[in-house]
């Protein structure tokens, strides 16, 4: 489908931040792209990860010294697809965050004609620097969260999470980047409501910015929008990766640890202790926000939302408890774990059962063709020197003893025969 006409060119790139609602957003974006198709919007993406791999290709980034392969041409892919779509296309994904301004300049060249607008979604530091911590403890970090905050607040650019984590969150910085060759009113920062809002807040703050304000799409089809862990399963996690051993790799390990035991089975227990940011390290947070806050009124971004949302709020915070868990806790959290997995091993070898018995009645009637295939060729081979017609006989009846449809088709044949009036 074609966009409407007069509907401008243009190309909004979403460049994170990490933890602001970007899964929330990208899940809605690529599971409604035909509707958005239909309101003249393209979302350029045949499958869920292919704006994370432009992101890597555009950067060629190596996370934990390990370089994806699979994302080489990624970038360019995405970017044909929307500079040659007329209307307005949307790339959406938060590892765009960590360019640099030579990635972020070579990514809206080659988007050339297309008028780019870059959109940053952006939550203030009390909730946004547990989440990293959990996050960042969901890929290996054994650190406890008072030691990463310590090394994060002084920007330790000593380990690479933590230079990361500046890369993408820094606000002015990362537009500063994204922005350089770019005009003010084309750079727009969606501020990500206080907790507790109703999650269409923020989809409706980003609608208006990418003109799909008009469209009214089911947000409830993200079920579990990147739901975060509480302390306790955070905790659970930390001494787990303290266990770890070579037997699995950095990607075996996230992928198991991160998508499955994280995200599966530990992001649905009731009554999760939040992680709260400790009330002592309120004034270095803010700080921080009015100094961005400052920063962004004087560049003239377009600010959708309140830049008041950037400010942490003294319920984000609370008591220094993060890193004092409760032995029983911990018990409790690994026991109810170890049941779970136990169900997931009962269900899986119930699926690899199911599996094989499949795949032996489909062995078996792979061996009757193959050996009807046989039969079939023999009585070709077995009929070649005879007359044309006589040769089709005698190879429909050999074929009809071991195909029934074939069989049931020549007792047919026959009858009529037998009942068909002598000249």
């Amino acid at each position: 489908m074609e966009p409407p006409k007069g509907v401008p060119h243009r190309v909004y790139i979403h460049v994170g931040a990490p933890k602001t609602g970007t899964t929330f957003i990208e899940q809605v974006l690529y599971h409604h792209r035909q509707e958005l198709a239909d309101h003249g919007v393209l979302y350029p993406a045949d499958y869920y990860d292919e704006h994370y791999l432009a992101a890597v290709d555009l950067q060629d980034l190596a996370f934990n010294m390990e370089r994806r392969p699979e994302a080489d041409a990624h970038w360019e892919k995405v970017a044909f697809r929307a500079r040659g779509w007329p209307g307005i296309s949307i790339i959406s994904h938060d590892v765009f965050a960590g360019a640099t301004a030579e990635h972020a300049r070579r990514a809206i060249e080659s988007l050339a004609p297309a008028e780019v607008h870059i959109v940053y979604t952006a939550r203030d530091l009390a909730r946004q620097l547990p989440s990293h911590w959990q996050e960042d403890v969901k890929h290996g970090e054994m650190a406890s969260f008072n030691s990463w905050l310590d090394a994060c607040l002084r920007r330790d650019d000593s380990r690479w999470n933590l230079r990361w984590f500046w890369a993408v969150e820094d606000v002015p910085d990362v537009l500063a980047r994204w922005a350089s060759t770019l005009p003010p009113s084309q750079v727009h920062v969606v501020t990500v409501p206080p907790a507790g809002a109703e999650r269409h807040v923020l989809w409706d703050r980003f609608a208006e910015v990418v003109g799909l304000a008009g469209a009214k799409l089911d947000l409830d089809v993200v079920a579990h929008p990147n739901s975060g862990l509480g302390a306790v399963e955070v905790a659970l996690i930390r001494h787990l990766n303290e266990q770890r051993d070579e037997s699995l790799s950095q990607r075996e390990y996230e992928h198991i640890v991160k998508g499955a035991f994280a995200h599966e089975m530990l992001s649905g227990r009731p009554n999760k202790r939040r992680l709260l940011l400790p009330s002592d390290r309120l004034p270095i947070v803010s700080a921080l926000a009015t100094e961005w806050a400052e920063a962004l009124e004087k560049a003239e971004y377009d600010i959708v939302g309140t830049i008041d949302d950037l400010f942490p709020r003294e319920e984000d915070t609370g008591p220094d408890t993060i890193d004092q868990i409760d032995d029983d806790e911990l018990l409790e959290a690994s026991l109810v774990s170890v049941r779970e997995l136990l169900v997931r091993i009962r269900d899986e070898r119930r699926s690899a059962g199911d599996l094989l018995g499949h795949n032996s009645d489909l062995e078996r009637k792979i061996e009757e063709l193959s050996w009807r295939v046989s039969v079939a060729e023999w009585a070709v081979e077995e009929h070649r020197n005879l007359a044309h017609w006589e040769r089709v006989k005698r190879t429909v009846v050999e074929i009809g003893r071991t195909n029934s449809s074939v069989g049931r088709a020549l007792d047919v044949y026959r009858k009529a025969r037998r009942r068909r009036p002598s000249g």
